[in-house]
Formats: structure tokens, sequence, C-alpha cells
């Protein structure tokens, strides 16, 4: 009998409408819609070290920083192009060579990523510069030297991390790259 009340309260509330059911079960109406503000994406700043050594004396020490946000690329070119003659297309010809232009300098490339333990950083430093010794090619022709490191670590921030040290080939000279991260406001 109890069960075919309850059967019968529960039929009728059903058949008064859904208004009722709703005020009786404590449910807010929705409010309007409100926009939702996007988060800016974290920042952070590099700080790469060049210091340059020959044995135990430093030569010099350069610092360069850059800006980057997670998912992005960053890179900082600095230097010059240097001219290089190359052969025309008829060597029979007295056309004068073709001039194609190298890119000389420093470049630092840079991209990062959020993870729990750090921030891990992708880097590729690459220095080049403009031998004095002679070409064997050509009278014109410079040797171009180069240091390049190409390296993933996982930093945390304020602490510096060496990166790692290059050796110049054919001399006691060597070259440190370190990097330091920090939050941008």
């Amino acid at each position: 009998m109890k069960q075919t009340i309850g059967i019968i309260g529960i039929a009728l509330v059903l058949s008064c409408g859904g208004a009722r059911v709703t005020a009786q079960t404590d449910v807010t109406a929705p409010k309007a819609i409100e926009p939702k503000s996007e988060m800016a994406p974290q920042t952070y700043r590099l700080t790469y070290t060049l210091t340059e050594m020959d044995g135990s004396k430093r030569l010099g020490i350069q610092h360069f920083s850059l800006t980057v946000n997670p998912g992005k690329d960053a890179r900082i070119r600095l230097g010059s192009k240097v001219p290089i003659a190359t052969e025309s297309s008829n060597p029979a010809s007295l056309a004068p060579a073709q001039i194609q232009y190298q890119d000389i300098g420093l470049t630092i490339w840079a991209r990062v990523k959020d993870f729990s333990a750090g921030v891990l950083v992708d880097s590729e430093v690459d220095q080049t510069g403009v031998s004095e010794e002679p070409s064997n090619v050509g009278r014109g022709d410079p040797v171009i030297r180069q240091a390049r490191l190409q390296n993933t670590a996982l930093l945390t921030l304020g602490k510096p991390v060496m990166l790692g040290s290059l050796d110049v080939p054919g001399s006691t000279r060597h070259l440190d790259i370190e990097v330091v991260l920090e939050v941008v406001r």
C-alpha cells in the first residue's frame, strides 16, 4: 500500500510540469555567460654566458639575454655577412664571379617547455668567425671557423647550468657556455 502511494505521488509530481520539479530540487538558474579571461602564457628570460678561455686565462666574457614563451622559438642573431666569390656559370666567359654572403657571428636559438620538475630548454649556440689563415682554395676566399653547441637541459629558476665547453681546434683556447633561467613578470 505504501509503495502504491509513493508511485502515485511520483506520478502526480511528474504530471504537474517540469517547473515544479525544478523548484523542488534547489537548482539555481544559470547565470549569464561571463567571458573567460585568457591567461597570459608564462614568459621566461634566458641569459646565456659565453666565456672564452686560453688555458686558465680568461680572454673575454659575453652575456646574451632573450625572452621566450613555452612552445615558441626565440632567436638572437648578431654578426655580419661576409662576401664569398663563386665561379661564374660559364668558366670560359669573362663574366665576373658571382657573390654569395655567409653569415658570421653569433646565433642563439632557444625553446622552452614547462614540467613539474623544472623547465626543459632546447638550445643551439652557433658562433662563427673569419680566420686569419689563408685559404687553400682561392686567394680571396676566407676560412670560416665555427663552434656550435646543441643541447637540452632541465633548468631550475635562478640556478646557472653549464651547457658545454668547446675546445677550439689547433689551439689551447676553449669556449664555456652557461645558461640561467628567470621568470619575467
